[in-house]
């Protein structure tokens, strides 16, 4: 019996001890996946505004981040106390539902990551802890919550629905407030604003860093112990008297700097407001990322340290409490040197991180000033929301006095020749006024939430005051309003899906590590390594393919015809080798009947045709800086981008059908039917390959070949449509096979003339 009891000792302190290791390493893992999200917070203002090289907004935002570390200890609570209740767990089922809880967190912030869109992960972790919480409390029950337990003895159900509650508000407060915001600031200071208001800026500057600075340090004074100069401890004892001398002499700097040396103060608002921000997102998130290894660590030192002989799955954490851990958790240095090494960690992931870059381009996008090429799709609901606001706003309009209305809209004229400051590395998305209310806002209200004592969701207020901000600055114009607005709510709509995978994600996980033990924690990590391979690999080519794209569309196009000539050229010729390839995997699938094929042809023709769209998009914004010389070819050029659009929607029109016939399991094609398609497929290659030869090598001498050649394949394709009605006369083949066949023939003859017209296009050209 003896012997018995040893062994499971010895198997329980093995599981623990290894789960402990593996928190550590998936503390750093967490760090890095979750910064790589919430680094849009503190950065898109600065990055959207261009107020400095991109490297000095880094080294801004990670002296804010080091220092930020030092004030999250208050917030530390959240994973010991905050959302369950450690102490009603052994020390094994924590464990576990720690190790749950990180796996599922890295997994599903990465995928967000990976596909470019921000999520909150304050609520990603409140809803991995609850749902594995409430599955290690039905295993403890046996399914039934009986004799006397309820699910509020392991879950703080209250504070789970104040911070649900607490987002939700704080979603609609931080868009109406950077908004309002915004409006007042435009109206007072417009778009032509460089050299003037020295005094006002003086004083909206003074007021933002003051007021920050203030939340900031007496948050950062109240909750940490590492602060206790003489001087630090007086203005914590007089928070007013400090505030006022703040302002006093911010706003002296201020003027003194813009009257001397005409400095932006915008700008430098900008620069403060990074590091501030970047400084209340890691007081208020590092919880998210360190909280619960960290919280798993000080359990099992308790564990070693009291010199127990329970086994680890009998342990009782009941004793846990703040007293116990200020009299026997780590010293002040330990958590310190946690704290800075976490620093550490995101500063070098703010620094190389290509997925942070990405959702960084998102957020940034859906705020720019101008219209261009949109990341999103318009949703019925954008289009019904933009047509009521429309609506609203054409009433409004009409019952503001005339004055006020030719007031408002003399504050919002632009100068089309207007610069927003000076360019650094790259183009400016929205002046840096609207970039010093973002972060003004965003810090304010995210330094009011982190002194009240829960953790605010800083994706969503950074991201609506953003949104609000936009919208206030008439960036949602009639030409991208149901673009940007669709963005908005898919990103809010991923906030939901954020809190059911993490729930249910941590939830099933928590019932298979409890079940598997070692298989089951093995299994995990083997595939969450996989997992992060394989994105970091698909997220790499996603960014390689944005990268040639940009090269191909580049600001070249607008400096002479040359461009058009050669890069313009070659563009397009991809453009149609794509095509051609596409029409080949089409038809190649459908023959096979691989629905997984058609799929992949799906998508990458929806790529194509986002491609093409683009190049047009970025042509007609730059054809008005070309040359006059270039503008009369430019039409050609223009012509042949609208038959590759064309090539595209022909495409969508054949791949779309063939997909849903193969996918829903329907007959395939007879057998004449194949030996016709196959044929098809073989003159249509050929023709492809002569016109794409003929092209490239700029033989247009051949285009009477090229054009008998169309002939033939009409011809054969119209033979192969009147042997095929004769076959359905005759009673063969099925109707739904048969409209898909037809469909092919009628659409490979319009493939085959949008290219002969394409070509005839770029010979124009040349």
């Amino acid at each position: 019996m003896a012997t018995i009891f040893a062994a499971k000792t010895y198997r329980n302190m093995t599981l623990v001890w290894t789960i402990a290791i593996v928190l550590s390493l998936l503390a750093v893992i967490d760090l890095i996946v979750g910064v790589s999200n919430d680094a849009v917070n503190f950065l898109n203002s600065a990055i959207g505004s261009r107020v400095a090289s991109r490297r000095t907004i880094f080294w801004i935002a990670g002296a804010g981040i080091i220092l930020g570390t030092f004030f999250s200890s208050g917030m530390m609570e959240v994973a010991r106390k905050g959302v369950i209740y450690p102490q009603n767990f052994f020390l094994t089922e924590l464990m576990i539902i720690f190790l749950a809880v990180m796996i599922v967190d890295i997994l599903l912030i990465d995928s967000y990551n990976t596909l470019g869109f921000p999520t909150s992960t304050t609520i990603a972790v409140v809803f991995e802890l609850t749902g594995a919480a409430l599955a290690m409390a039905f295993i403890k029950t046996s399914g039934s919550l009986t004799e006397g337990t309820m699910l509020s003895d392991y879950i703080n159900t209250g504070r789970v629905f104040l911070l649900f509650s607490g987002i939700l508000v704080s979603i609609l407060f931080a868009f109406v407030t950077g908004a309002i915001i915004q409006l007042i600031s435009r109206v007072v200071f417009s778009f032509r604003y460089h050299g003037r208001f020295r005094i006002l800026f003086a004083l909206f500057g003074a007021l933002s860093v003051s007021g920050i600075l203030f939340l900031i340090f007496k948050k950062g004074i109240e909750s940490s112990v590492y602060w206790d100069s003489p001087l630090i401890l007086w203005s914590g004892d007089h928070p007013y008297y400090s505030f006022l001398m703040v302002f006093v002499a911010t706003f002296f700097l201020f003027y003194l700097l813009s009257l001397l040396f005409q400095a932006d103060i915008p700008r430098l608002v900008v620069l403060f407001g990074t590091f501030a921000l970047a400084l209340s997102f890691a007081a208020n998130d590092l919880v998210n990322f360190i909280g619960i290894p960290l919280a798993g660590i000080e359990s099992f030192r308790a564990f070693i340290s009291s010199g127990t002989t329970l086994t680890p799955g009998s342990y009782d954490l009941a004793f846990l409490s703040d007293d116990w851990l200020r009299n026997h958790g780590f010293q002040d240095w330990v958590y310190a040197a946690f704290f800075l090494g976490s620093g550490v960690v995101m500063v070098l992931t703010l620094f190389y991180s290509k997925k942070a870059r990405s959702v960084t381009e998102t957020e940034v996008y859906l705020g720019r000033q101008h219209s261009g090429q949109e990341h999103f799709e318009p949703s019925q609901l954008s289009r019904t929301l933009v047509r009521h606001f429309l609506k609203f706003y054409s009433s409004a309009d009409r019952l503001l006095p005339v004055k006020v209305h030719r007031f408002i809209s003399k504050q919002y004229q632009r100068n089309d020749d207007q610069t927003t400051g000076k360019r650094v590395d790259e183009v400016i998305y929205f002046d840096t006024l609207r970039a010093s209310v973002n972060l003004v806002v965003a810090s304010v209200l995210i330094s009011l939430g982190t002194y009240w004592g829960f953790p605010l969701s800083t994706t969503f207020v950074v991201f609506m005051v953003a949104m609000g901000t936009s919208l206030a600055d008439q960036a949602w114009g009639r030409e991208s309003a149901v673009y940007r607005i669709s963005g908005v709510l898919s990103i809010l709509g991923g906030w939901f899906i954020t809190a059911c995978l993490g729930f249910l994600g941590a939830f099933v996980l928590t019932l298979l590590l409890w079940w598997g033990t070692w298989i089951t924690i093995v299994a995990a990590l083997v595939f969450m390594v996989f997992y992060l391979v394989k994105s970091t690999r698909y997220h790499r080519k996603r960014q390689l393919e944005k990268v040639r794209f940009k090269e191909e569309i580049s600001n070249e196009i607008a400096q002479n015809i040359g461009w058009m000539r050669n890069a313009g050229s070659d563009t397009v010729r991809k453009l149609m080798l794509e095509s051609s390839k596409i029409y080949f995997l089409l038809v190649q699938g459908l023959l096979d009947e691989n629905d997984v094929k058609l799929f992949e042809i799906r998508e990458r023709t929806q790529r194509l045709r986002d491609r093409v769209k683009g190049t047009k998009t970025e042509f007609f914004r730059t054809m008005s800086r070309m040359p006059e010389e270039s503008q009369d070819p430019g039409q050609f050029f223009i012509q042949a981008l609208d038959y590759l659009n064309e090539l595209t929607n022909t495409l969508l029109a054949m791949v779309n059908p063939a997909y849903e016939h193969v996918k829903n399991q329907h007959k395939g094609l007879v057998d004449y039917q194949r030996d016709d398609l196959t044929a098809i497929l073989e003159e249509t290659n050929a023709f492809f390959n002569f016109m794409v030869h003929l092209e490239k090598d700029k033989k247009f001498a051949l285009l009477p070949e090229l054009q008998q050649r169309k002939h033939s394949l009409f011809e054969l394709i119209e033979n192969m449509r009147l042997h095929h009605i004769r076959q359905i006369r005759s009673g063969q083949g099925k109707t739904r096979i048969n409209i898909i066949y037809m469909e092919l023939l009628g659409e490979t003859r319009n493939l085959v003339t949008y290219s002969l017209n394409l070509v005839n296009s770029l010979k124009h050209l040349f």
